[in-house]
């Protein structure tokens, strides 16, 4: 006996793939995403907070909220593993999940998991042209923002304290990814310690990534229109064509 195929979901490249998630998986999903979405954001807020305050990481308000990221961090963990029980193909919830994955060594990189989630939601999910849309936006857009934000977050922790930074405030970090990002890289700013230095690295590949992966979208966008309307004026001129027959295989008396 055949058994059934298995439903369809649009991944983030906006292609119909086959849902592989087990039953039990897609129940999970499916009435953790939104807390865990919530919980990102929290996890985000906190973040910035621990690394914009001052204070020292055992001290007061930052104790509190180092422990309460700890506490999301190893929620996340929990999740990771519940979902890889619950999964009937583990290699593929492997490749589906190497942020995942990543983040639990690299708890900074947790934040990029917004966008995971957001896939997850039905709307994300969708087959109409408004949840591609919506989606390539959401994630170009999305990606970028929280690549520049998370990034200049990470460069300011390492260099602020540093013996001849020239990143000393977190204005000057945001300027800095900014420029480092787009490749334009000015030189007015360079990091000075190992970490910032792996964290420029990062947002120049970063950089290369985005702008590749932009020129390709607005590209394909372009070149879709082109034929739209290439194909409505071919249309438009065989109903003309057709209409000459018409009148002529019927002259007037």
């Amino acid at each position: 006996m055949e058994s059934s195929p298995k439903p369809l979901i649009m991944n983030s490249a906006g292609v119909l793939v086959e849902d592989t998630r087990s039953p039990k998986e897609i129940i999970w999903e499916k009435y953790t995403t939104l807390p865990f979405i919530f919980l990102s954001f929290i996890f985000l807020l906190g973040y910035s907070v621990l690394i914009l305050d001052d204070e020292v990481f055992t001290r007061g308000l930052d104790k509190i909220i180092l422990l309460g990221l700890t506490v999301i961090w190893l929620t996340f963990i929990i999740d990771y593993f519940v979902r890889l029980t619950l999964s009937t193909n583990k290699r593929l919830y492997f490749k589906r999940n190497v942020i995942d994955l990543i983040s639990m060594a690299i708890p900074f990189i947790r934040p990029f998991l917004l966008l995971m989630y957001l896939s997850r939601l039905r709307f994300f999910r969708g087959r109409q042209g408004s949840s591609v849309r919506a989606r390539l936006v959401a994630y170009a857009a999305s990606f970028a923002l929280m690549y520049i934000y998370v990034l200049s977050l990470a460069v300011y922790a390492a260099e602020r304290d540093a013996v001849g930074a020239t990143i000393t405030n977190y204005g000057d970090s945001v300027w800095w990814a900014i420029e480092t990002i787009t490749t334009v890289g000015y030189g007015d700013m360079i990091p000075v310690t190992v970490m910032g230095r792996i964290y420029a690295s990062l947002l120049m590949l970063g950089g290369v990534v985005i702008v590749g992966a932009t020129t390709a979208t607005v590209i394909s966008y372009l070149s879709e229109k082109v034929q739209t309307v290439h194909k409505k004026s071919q249309e438009h001129a065989s109903h003309q064509n057709d209409g000459h027959k018409h009148d002529d295989n019927h002259p007037q008396s």
